[in-house]
């Protein structure tokens, strides 16, 4: 018997909210395609630093979750 894909994990990151909702990638894949570093990331998504993306990591960041347009992101990313 197959096992069934394993539930989703919540965050209360909204970075870490649209990567579990919007890819199939765990967090250090993720990080690694946007551009950013692991370390970088974890400290993003625990709220122990402000993410201040470069537009290159931006546009990344938003190939990786299918956003097309700014809007879609939430107001407190």
């Amino acid at each position: 018997m197959k096992k069934s894909k394993k539930l989703k994990q919540e965050s209360d990151s909204p970075l870490e909210t649209l990567r579990i909702d919007r890819t199939e990638l765990n967090q250090d894949q993720f990080a690694m395609k946007c551009g950013i570093p692991r370390a970088t990331y974890q400290r993003w998504i625990t709220g122990k630093t402000e993410a201040r993306l470069t537009l290159s990591q931006v546009k990344k960041l938003c190939l990786e979750l299918s956003i097309k347009d700014v809007q879609e992101l939430p107001d407190n990313f």
